[in-house]
């Protein structure tokens, strides 16, 4: 029979006096007094990763990685000790060498090569921050037969030298443990003024400003990413979003991260989303070592919203309940009317509930409604549909018109492609009499024929003219031929956008109201839901030279002469030569075949 008793949980290993019996008995083993047999390797160390990305000294005693291997190169060469190997820690402040990965994999590389006599630092205070720590190495070295030479130190032979080294070395700890008591006493004096002791959180900037003539590190509002924060707290303290979703929808709507040496910029992720709706850093406060203190930035949020947020939160946490998700393929694309009528902005809310029944529904509010600034009525998602397809089926043209504007517009994009050619062509020959005026303004310098000023300024006008050309030709065919298939796919989805729209998916739907909408406003005047919207750039184009098109007239190419007579030829010469023209129909949208009508 097997025995299942478990067997008694075994401790890991403690390290013996045993194992370091060897080191602990080691004085002095000798070294190397052949210089024709020695070698050795350098350890190189800074405290930051800025100083590793510069070839000049950075910081006030001089401690780039260039400087350091040049000191270590000429001790090495003193001591008669070719270097076979370089270690460099690229930025590791720890403050022990047993959390410093390279100064053990050079430990390793010494076990391994028993030619290796010296060991080549720069300075003791670089390579060691504390007594202990450098007197257990200069036993390990010891033991191994090498010996620790520094490149600006030299304390000579006997055991004077060892005194100096470890006075050296209590003298460097005890500095470490200074500036460290001093920095964390002067953030706790920032904190207690109502500082920020580090970055700026998402929604605020590090920012200098002026006072009194005096330039001052401070903390600003991010003008891209502070409203949408606020627009975060707000949305999940109507308990109607979860984190996640709430994540998404920033996402959406362009939030990101800052960008770092790290990290790129990114999306908010739910955990990112859910320290910054707990942190009162966003209240005006700062926090340190766990305490919070009034901060001198500007708050995002009252304090009223913020208590809101935090007994939502509370409340799930309570209730073990995950974060309710709610869908819908318009959510967080539709505003009030009515708010937008009187110059007020505020976006339709999503949600759904239960009936005394136990039945679901869902519906839309505005979300001005929650502060009794809007009396706009609860409106229900069936109804919104139905307002949104009647919406569609106004978009719709007939097929003579939208055939008669493909015509258009592919003789817009050969007449366009046409004067491209001509214009590169007169470009290219520009460009080639600016290369032989700068090479005639390199031989006068040469012959010191004329003036350096002189010279210079007129070299850098011809460079800057060069750059213009050069900006003018790199405007492809490519890029005209891709707007005019943006332009003929809006006219296939509006061949009949009503069917398309009822028989599409809810993501098919949602990029449908991108594709042509950049606002929709949804009000209620008590019979029926009312919708007013704004329409993409390019649709707007599009469907204004399909519609109401002016007389054509017939001129030659060498009459077209200037853009404008160009657009009276062609209405849709302003629509593919925009550089605004936006290309959100996408790919899965054109229908494969035109949709008939119902029987």
């Amino acid at each position: 029979m097997t025995d299942t008793t478990s067997a008694p949980t075994q401790r890991p290993r403690r390290t013996t006096f045993t194992d370091w019996e060897k080191i602990l008995s080691v004085n002095s083993a000798p070294l190397p007094t052949t210089p024709a047999e020695s070698q050795a390797v350098v350890y190189l160390r800074v405290s930051t990763p800025r100083q590793m990305l510069t070839a000049i000294d950075i910081d006030a005693d001089g401690n780039s990685i260039a400087t350091q291997r040049e000191a270590c190169i000429a001790r090495a060469r003193q001591a008669g000790a070719p270097i076979a190997a370089e270690f460099v820690e690229p930025g590791n402040s720890a403050q022990t060498i047993g959390k410093r990965p390279v100064f053990l994999s050079m430990l390793r590389y010494i076990e391994e090569h028993p030619e290796i006599t010296h060991v080549v630092i720069y300075m003791r205070s670089r390579a060691f921050r504390n007594q202990g720590d450098a007197a257990l190495t200069k036993r390990v070295l010891t033991a191994m037969g090498v010996k620790l030479i520094s490149a600006k130190e030299d304390f000579g032979e006997g055991y004077m030298a060892d005194a100096m080294e470890a006075v050296t070395d209590i003298m460097n700890e005890v500095q470490v443990r200074q500036s460290a008591e001093d920095i964390k006493q002067k953030l706790l004096h920032k904190a207690k003024s109502g500082g920020t002791t580090g970055r700026a959180k998402l929604g605020y900037i590090n920012d200098r400003k002026d006072f009194d003539g005096r330039l001052v590190n401070t903390i600003s509002i991010d003008p891209q990413r502070a409203p949408l924060i606020r627009w975060a707290f707000e949305q999940y303290a109507t308990g109607e979003y979860s984190t996640i979703k709430l994540a998404e929808m920033l996402a959406e709507q362009g939030l990101t991260t800052r960008k770092s040496s790290k990290w790129p910029e990114r999306p908010l992720s739910r955990s990112q989303l859910g320290q910054i709706l707990r942190d009162p850093y966003y209240l005006g406060m700062v926090t340190f070592k766990g305490n919070v203190y009034p901060g001198r930035h500007e708050a995002l949020v009252t304090p009223e919203l913020f208590e809101r947020v935090q007994q939502v939160l509370d409340a799930r946490v309570k209730r073990g309940q995950r974060d309710r998700v709610h869908n819908h393929f318009a959510r967080g694309m539709l505003h009030c009317g009515r708010c937008h009528a009187v110059g007020r902005e505020h976006r339709l809310i999503f949600t759904e509930a239960k009936n005394h029944a136990g039945e679901s529904y869902s519906y839309f509010l505005c979300r001005g409604r929650q502060d009794g600034a809007c009396d706009l009525p609860y409106l229900p998602v069936e109804e919104i549909e139905r307002a949104l397809a009647r919406e569609f089926k106004l978009l719709g043209l007939s097929l003579d018109t939208i055939e008669e504007a493909k015509t258009e517009v592919g003789a817009a994009l050969q007449d366009v492609l046409a004067r491209q050619k001509e214009e590169k062509a007169r470009l290219t020959k520009e460009l080639k009499k600016l290369d032989v005026k700068e090479e005639r303004l390199i031989d006068l310098a040469a012959d010191g024929s004329l003036a350096t000023d002189a010279l210079k300024r007129r070299l850098r006008d011809i460079q800057v003219k060069k750059h213009q050309v050069r900006s003018s030709l790199d405007t492809t065919s490519h890029a005209l031929e891709e707007r005019t298939g943006t332009v003929l796919s809006y006219l296939d989805l509006m061949s009949r956008p009503d069917a398309l729209f009822a028989a599409a998916s809810g993501p098919i739907k949602r990029k449908l109201l991108s594709a042509f909408f950049t606002s929709i406003w949804i009000d209620d005047d008590g019979h029926l839901l009312t919708v007013e919207h704004e329409f993409q750039p390019i649709v707007a184009d599009t469907r204004d030279a399909a519609l109401h098109p002016r007389s054509t007239n017939k001129k030659s190419a060498g009459e077209i002469s200037d853009a404008s007579s160009v657009e009276q030829s062609n209405q849709y010469l302003k629509v593919i030569c925009s550089s605004k023209t936006s290309l959100v129909a996408g790919a899965g949208l054109v229908p494969t075949a035109t949709p008939r009508a119902a029987p």
